[in-house]
């Protein structure tokens, strides 16, 4: 990550400045480092600030243990001792955390795994953002693409010329995030848990779309965001809607039940069959000329674009349905203002409010 963005960064666990220790780096570009607060420290690895908590932290300190390895001379002896004992220490994990993690390892597989680029990801970023916000309203902006998952919203994000486009996500999918976005100067991917955000209060646009509706605690997750905006900063989500949504009520979510116990690469191969029925039902659709059909939404994207959602459905161990008059209640309870929603037709929801900055 760039030297420059890492003024935006603040401990996610009493929001304090953080010391920035350089291990490797390539012009300005921070590629192995420690940041330290005045309680903790997280790794930067691979040019990604690793600001994980709790039992996260520790598992990601459990896979990372080459990096103490390669810089255990440049560490103090306390975190030499508590890396070690991350290392040996594996605890039971609560079924919160239990529930995060699954979530994380699912859409990491997903972005690893299944997702390729396509030239639809723009007008589908713009879509999600829509009616609120256009192309030249990011311009200048500290954004934070909040669950950026392969990166791809956060890539344009950049191209729409924000100062700094972060990108943060739970699971190591940020490293899929990172590959696609690292020859974009003005890009930050960080890996962070959305309820413990290290953010200090400079964004000037923060979004969420298709994330909040898989956490264990959405709403809880939703009010951890509003302490990154700055003033008259704003923040937009897209979540599942309820309304009109008997599809993915009574369908998807008991098929949802069964798949998520079934192995990823298992499940991969199996989400062939629904991608390529609405593949098939596109084509005959888009050639009939018939509008607005069922999964129409669908007919301009590769088929890989198919999979890769019917992956996101099934895989996931959980979603959650709103009505927008209850996210509504999230911004105002959150004390945002010129709060609105926009219910899409393919049933998500779009909502927007800004900080009042008291």
């Amino acid at each position: 990550m760039n030297i420059t963005h890492f003024k935006y960064l603040s401990d996610p666990i009493d929001d304090s400045e953080l010391t920035l220790r350089v291990f490797k780096k390539n012009g300005d570009e921070i590629h192995d480092g420690l940041l330290v607060g005045k309680k903790s420290w997280y790794p930067v690895i691979g040019g990604i600030p690793r600001m994980l908590v709790g039992q996260s932290k520790n598992e990601l300190l459990q896979r990372k243990k080459a990096f103490l390895g390669t810089y255990r001379n440049k560490f103090d002896k306390k975190i030499v001792n508590e890396w070690n004992a991350a290392i040996k220490d594996i605890k039971n994990q609560s079924e919160f955390e239990k529930h995060q993690q699954k979530t994380a390892d699912s859409f990491a597989y997903e972005w690893k795994n299944i997702y390729q680029e396509n030239n639809y990801e723009k007008n589908n970023f713009y879509h999600f953002l829509s009616p609120f916000v256009k192309e030249k309203d990011l311009k200048g902006k500290i954004t934070i693409d909040i669950g950026c998952g392969s990166g791809r919203f956060t890539k344009w994000a950049a191209l729409a010329g924000a100062k700094v486009a972060f990108g943060a996500d739970l699971g190591d999918s940020v490293e899929v995030a990172y590959e696609m976005t690292k020859n974009y100067k003005n890009v930050g991917i960080v890996q962070a848990d959305i309820y413990f955000m290290p953010f200090n209060k400079g964004i000037n646009f923060a979004y969420s779309i298709g994330v909040l509706h898989h956490l264990p605690q959405p709403k809880q997750g939703f009010l951890n965001l509003i302490k990154m905006l700055n003033e008259k900063g704003k923040i937009l989500i897209w979540v599942y809607s309820r309304r009109h949504n008997i599809r993915a009520l009574y369908f998807y979510e008991p098929l949802r039940t069964v798949c998520r116990h079934i192995p990823k690469p298992v499940l991969f191969k199996l989400c062939y069959i629904p991608a390529f029925i609405v593949h098939l039902w596109n084509i005959l659709c888009k050639s009939l000329k018939l509008k607005n059909m069922p999964f129409s939404y669908y007919e301009n994207f590769s088929f890989n674009m198919k999979l890769n959602d019917s992956f996101d459905v099934l895989a996931t161990p959980k979603s959650n349905y709103y009505f927008s008059e209850e996210i509504e209640e999230w911004f105002h309870e959150a004390k945002l203002k010129n709060i609105n929603s926009f219910e899409h037709p393919e049933a998500g929801i779009t909502c927007i409010g800004t900080n009042d900055g008291d």
